[in-house]
């Protein structure tokens, strides 16, 4: 007894106060020192700012805009060319009651593929709602990306809710098997729905983001996987090139998009947000399937029946014997009917003969039971229009004006440039789509404020949109690297593109990152203007200010050229709003000769003044010769207003600032 109460003495209990405090540093301690680590990798900025928006300052002004880099949240694997989010569309910080913002969210169709800036669906959308909403700010923000899905889509509206969108526009689907984190995509790390949309909310932690690049560099050593970095961005994203129509893996795609779609809606519901989900759109008539399959219950006997059939019917196709032809696809398609390549051939056939209803289920059908799933099926637009329709969205139906603006109600080349992405009719189109989608819903702004007396019509809108030589020329060389590498092609080195003129030449360069988007514009305008093509010369002027809106420069030459086109009332509105956008002396002489000219000459006075003024207002100076030539106008104005003695005073100045201003030395010869 003796013994157990020295042990007692010797090793006391806790009290209750110690036993809390201690299981409380056991807990807190891990927690503490988890924080800690977050701290120093964000002090040493490990992977850099990830966050979807940041702010960007313009002319002295903050404004927020999309992260370029946030696609490396989404792709880890080496050796891809990662998709870069479009940064150049500008929303204000704090939102005006006046402005309305609309965030239009997908994959590369929505970013615009193969186009920049002002060939895409949401800028040509913009220029109809601005020029029909003067009263208005309006903001449309591109937020599509490359190689993305409803995953990448769902954990973007989730931040984008705290910026005051007005409605969402989406276009998504295509991608759901191969973009980040899809079933078939080397993104795709495992795991269910739940985890991944985990992991994507994880990517803001810096130590989150360090042990997935733990892990992803571990695996890269113990599996090696296959990726090059000269191969495309699309093969590279490809994990499982085969996944059958009505397989477990086509059935688990198709289920994480519409619970997918369902938590997007709902998010956004739940901030109050309208939302318009697109119906897709891809090419039927001119895309053969990329990978036609045979159905595991198919057996090597009826194989070689198959093949036997399909190759009478593509003899007799050649011989221009379409009907009979049809009857082989037919039965070649009775033997399997996943294959997706007879359904095509039947296609053919029957769109030969002017069977279209026929043909358009076949084309269908082939698009459908394709192995590789770059196209989304006809399941996934009933699926968009079902979720819509449960979850209280609207649906822009661009499936249904596609046909409808396509030869015999199907869709192909027309409008689409290679398996998926439209032309620039398409994107038009689209824009166009999105529109009245906006208006017949009532969304955005009251019935009565759209300003109809504005409107013009498409081939005017299409002048306005700023898409230009350079733009069609670069689009021509993105589709041409693409149908030269896999899928389209299996050659093992891709052919390369050949320029033929001084604009291909231009794009070539600007693709390959030598020279800047705006700079190669500049120069196609310098090209054009060389050779007194002024007309051209200026649209692409036009197209730079147009994303360099609060720049006065583009606006500047546009006004130039406009000038020597002899429309003086364009080259006005060019220069003011080229002050508008950032007040400068060599605007001012350029409107300062413009009113000179057409005999406005108190206007005139007052713009060369406004030059000299605003030098040391916006620190941007003249040189000694400029401001010698700002003093010969000045004095050349007073002048015409037999103001002598004030044009002497000028031109002496100007000959102190340059004593070989010819111009002004005779002027002041004359005057003596």
């Amino acid at each position: 007894m003796k013994h157990n109460e020295h042990i007692a003495d010797v090793h006391p209990a806790f009290s209750a106060g110690k036993r809390c405090l201690f299981l409380s540093v056991l807990v807190l301690a891990p927690l503490l020192i988890l924080g800690a680590a977050e701290v120093v990798l964000r002090w040493a900025n490990y992977g850099g700012d990830l966050r979807l928006v940041v702010k960007r300052s313009i002319n002295g002004k903050n404004y927020y805009c999309l992260n370029r880099s946030v696609g490396r949240r989404y792709f880890d694997q080496e050796g891809i060319q990662i998709p870069e989010a479009i940064e150049d569309d500008l929303f204000e910080i704090e939102k005006a009651p006046n402005t309305k913002r609309i965030f239009m969210l997908g994959e590369s169709t929505m970013a615009g593929f193969p186009y920049d800036y002002n060939a895409t669906a949401p800028r040509l959308l913009q220029d109809r709602l601005r020029r029909l909403l003067p009263q208005y700010n309006i903001e449309v923000v591109n937020a599509g990306l490359s190689a993305i899905n409803s995953y990448t889509v769902l954990d973007f509206i989730r931040e984008l809710n705290d910026y005051q969108p007005d409605p969402y526009i989406m276009y998504l689907g295509h991608n759901e098997f191969y973009g980040a984190s899809g079933i078939g995509s080397t993104q795709f790390a495992g795991g269910s729905r739940w985890l991944i949309n985990l992991s994507n909310s994880l990517m803001h932690f810096r130590l989150y983001r360090l042990m997935r690049d733990g892990m992803t560099y571990v695996s890269r050593v113990v599996h090696r996987p296959e990726i090059s970095r000269g191969n495309s961005l699309m093969e590279n994203v490809v994990r499982e090139k085969v996944i059958l129509c009505n397989s477990d893996e086509y059935k688990k795609g198709r289920d994480v998009f519409r619970k997918n779609l369902e938590d997007i809606l709902s998010a956004a519901a739940g901030e109050h947000v309208p939302v318009i989900l697109s119906t897709l759109v891809s090419n039927l008539r001119d895309q053969p399937p990329f990978i036609p399959m045979f159905s595991p219950m198919t057996g090597d006997s009826a194989e070689r029946q198959w093949m036997g059939a399909d190759s009478v019917g593509k003899f007799l196709m050649e011989k221009g014997r379409f009907e009979e032809a049809a009857g082989d696809f037919r039965r070649a398609i009775d033997m399997d009917s996943l294959q997706a390549e007879a359904h095509y051939n039947l296609a053919r056939c029957l769109d030969t003969l002017g069977e279209y209803p026929a043909a358009l289920a076949e084309y269908r059908a082939a698009r459908d039971f394709d192995g590789l799933r770059f196209r989304a099926t006809t399941e996934f637009n009933d699926v968009i229009r079902s979720v819509a329709e449960g979850n209280h969205a609207r649906v822009a139906d661009v499936e249904r004006v596609f046909a409808e603006a396509s030869p015999h109600s199907i869709i192909g080349q027309a409008l689409i440039l290679e398996h998926l992405h439209p032309n620039f009719d398409g994107y038009f189109l689209m824009a166009k789509t999105f529109f009245r989608s906006i208006v017949d819903n009532h969304l955005l702004v009251p019935d009565d404020a759209w300003n109809w007396n504005n409107d013009v019509s498409d081939s005017s809108y299409r002048k306005l949109s700023g898409v230009t030589d350079f733009t069609v020329e670069t689009a021509r060389i993105r589709v041409f690297q693409l149908v030269h590498a896999w899928p389209f092609s299996t050659a093992q080195t891709p052919e390369r593109f050949i320029p033929r003129d001084r604009i291909q030449e231009l794009a070539v360069s600007y693709l390959q990152k030598k020279i800047p988007w705006s700079s190669a514009h500049y120069r196609c305008a310098e090209w054009f203007a060389s050779q007194n093509d002024f007309e051209r010369a200026r649209a692409e002027y036009f197209a730079v200010s147009k994303v360099l809106w609060y720049w006065y420069y583009p606006y500047l030459l546009t006004g130039d050229m406009d000038n020597l086109l002899h429309r003086r009332e364009d080259a006005e509105e060019m220069y003011e709003k080229g002050l508008r956008a950032k007040e400068s002396p060599y605007v001012y002489v350029h409107l300062g000769n413009l009113y000179d000219e057409e005999g406005r000459t108190d206007e005139a006075i007052h713009a060369f003044n406004e030059a000299s003024e605003c030098e040391a207002r916006v620190q941007e100076f003249l040189d000694k010769n400029q401001r010698s030539m700002l003093r010969f106008y000045l004095a050349s104005a007073y002048r015409k207003l037999g103001k002598a003695d004030l044009a002497r005073q000028n031109l002496e100045i100007a000959l102190q600032l340059d004593p070989r201003n010819s111009n002004a030395q005779q002027l002041l010869d004359t005057l003596k």
